[in-house]
């Protein structure tokens, strides 16, 4: 089973990081395109919506005056499971994507005016505004879910995920759950996010599509 590749659109790549134990702008490092889509004082307004005291945003893109600006917000793997993947990687097994990021949650949040909206949330279950996304036990996924190995994308103008789950099984072993990753896009027909999926048709061409939610 194959994947397509998301299209390449401007995404404005952060690196952002709000502790609760300072400024909400301190330490941040923007990037090139960062100034005005994502602003300091968004920071201070997602710790207290979402009520965290660390995380990062790895992404954001504007949308339009109306629809508001989307941003991935990831939060770190505790310190003891973040030794288990850096074990299992330095003794030959599973490795992160090194150009993409490791978490224990990752959302997708719209911000509009002064709302906060959570409309992807990924932990155990990878969820959206009408419930879960995909069955993840139904596409091979094994084990405990430790977080999540993910890269931002973009499709159709909106912030896209490409996600991996780290697992670990009866016997501790550190492996990624799937492979290919699961692909996150907005679809634009539906109006909300959704999994996105190719698969090989009988010529060997990519059947690409949208999968409807499991219907919780």
């Amino acid at each position: 089973m194959t994947r397509r590749p998301a299209v390449a659109l401007s995404l404005a790549l952060v690196l952002m990081t709000a502790q609760a134990s300072g400024r909400a702008a301190a330490g941040v490092k923007y990037g090139d395109a960062v100034p005005g889509v994502v602003r300091p004082s968004d920071l201070e307004r997602i710790k207290r919506a979402l009520r965290l005291d660390r995380f990062s945003i790895i992404a954001a893109v504007r949308l339009g005056a109306e629809e508001g600006r989307e941003a991935i917000v990831s939060e770190p793997l505790p310190d003891g499971t973040l030794k288990k993947v850096k074990d299992a990687c330095d003794a030959g097994g599973f490795c992160p994507d090194p150009v993409g990021f490791v978490a224990s949650r990752v959302r997708i949040v719209l911000l509009r005016d002064a709302d906060v909206e959570t409309v992807v949330v990924v932990q155990e279950q990878v969820l959206g505004v009408r419930g879960r996304l995909v069955d993840l036990r139904g596409l091979g996924v094994e084990g405990e879910i430790l977080g999540w190995n993910g890269r931002p994308d973009a499709s159709d103008g909106h912030i896209a995920l490409s996600l991996t789950p780290i697992t670990e099984n009866g016997s501790g072993d550190v492996a990624a759950g799937l492979d290919p990753p699961l692909l996150v896009r907005f679809n634009p027909k539906r109006g909300r996010f959704q999994v996105f999926d190719c698969v090989a048709g009988d010529g060997g061409e990519a059947d690409c599509g949208f999968i409807d939610e499991p219907g919780d």
